[in-house]
């Protein structure tokens, strides 16, 4: 699991027992929105590897899709 995902189930977490994310401090909001930044940079990276990949395939171009598979499987080990 991606620390990013880790930090943003605790926040979340607690801001449940609190009653609402407007409980958490201004900080732990404004780490809420850095580490949503962060997820939607990853799901983006991951997105556009995969098109390529697919690219790749209807090409005929084994060498690029495997090389671009080695970098999806690398990513998808850091989630």
């Amino acid at each position: 699991m991606h620390p990013v995902h880790r930090r943003l189930a605790e926040l979340l977490e607690k801001s449940t027992r609190l009653g609402g994310l407007i409980y958490l401090s201004g900080a732990e909001q404004a780490e809420i929105s850095h580490c949503l930044h962060i997820n939607a940079k990853l799901v983006r990276e991951l997105d556009q590897l995969k098109q390529l990949a697919w690219i790749a395939c209807e090409a005929g171009d084994v060498e690029w899709q495997y090389e671009l598979c080695e970098r999806i499987d690398k990513l998808e080990a850091t989630l």
